[in-house]
């Protein structure tokens, strides 16, 4: 625990005295709905030790993207969750109240596989959905991609595999998988919430979201993320921005 606390400060703050300010944009990582094990930091932008926290603002515009960097690697889950959810638990996805991609390549709501990466089974696009936005990593227009099929969550164990086709030397990112260093992209429209590795969608898109949910963040095993809510690395798609207040929509 000691060593992770010690990478997670990485020199902004001595661990005696970690304090969260506030910053200029009032969204950030919300310490009144945190994993009892989480450590906040880096201006409520830096999540690390074990368990789950949630922003402090619900997505109630009709089209929200965030950014989350993978500071460091370890076991993480990003997405988005209720206030209900337990953030206690070190993975994401595991109960009804949130809907998460994993650093093992699942995407989990209630405990349930609803997508699978996987970069070392070539295959063919079999269909599903794909979100508006950036060009989406399909067999047609990149090496570094993924199929997709509609999963139906009523299915326990439906795991689809979304193989993505890179050459056999190729590093994880190439061939569509999260690893430290990258930049996982959120956007959600109440219809679908989707995912993005580096700017490309991975097609996995998770229908049936419900309730107000928070973009959420769980960090385990030594696993550092920085939540992303403006100057984004990679831009939101079309239509989306930057989470806004519930105030500054009135």
């Amino acid at each position: 625990m000691f060593c992770c606390l010690k990478n997670c400060l990485n020199g902004v703050l001595p661990a005696q005295a970690v304090h969260i300010t506030k910053t200029s944009n009032p969204v950030q990582l919300d310490s009144s709905h945190m994993g009892h094990e989480v450590v906040i930091i880096k201006n409520g932008l830096r999540a690390c030790g074990t368990g789950g926290v949630l922003a402090n603002a619900p997505l109630v515009q009709s089209k929200s993207y965030f950014e989350v960097k993978l500071q460091q690697s370890g076991h993480w889950s990003i997405g988005l969750a209720t206030q209900q959810t337990d953030l206690n638990q070190s993975v994401g996805g595991k109960d009804k109240e949130s809907w998460c991609l994993n650093s093992n390549h699942l995407v989990l709501h209630g405990g349930e596989v609803i997508y699978r990466l996987d970069a070392s089974k070539p295959g063919q696009q079999q269909g599903g959905q794909n979100s508006p936005g950036h060009g989406s990593a399909s067999l047609e227009t990149s090496p570094s991609s993924t199929t997709t099929v509609p999963v139906d969550l009523s299915v326990p164990g439906s795991a689809p595999v979304f193989p993505a086709t890179g050459n056999a030397g190729s590093s994880a990112a190439d061939r569509g998988l999260p690893q430290e260093g990258d930049t996982i992209g959120v956007a959600y429209d109440h219809v679908e919430l989707n995912f993005y590795l580096n700017g490309k969608n991975l097609n996995v898109p998770v229908l049936n979201v419900r309730g107000h949910v928070h973009p959420c963040m769980f960090v385990d095993d030594g696993a550092i993320l920085d939540i992303v809510l403006d100057n984004f690395a990679y831009g939101p798609p079309p239509g989306f921005e930057r989470i806004l207040i519930e105030q500054s929509l009135l």
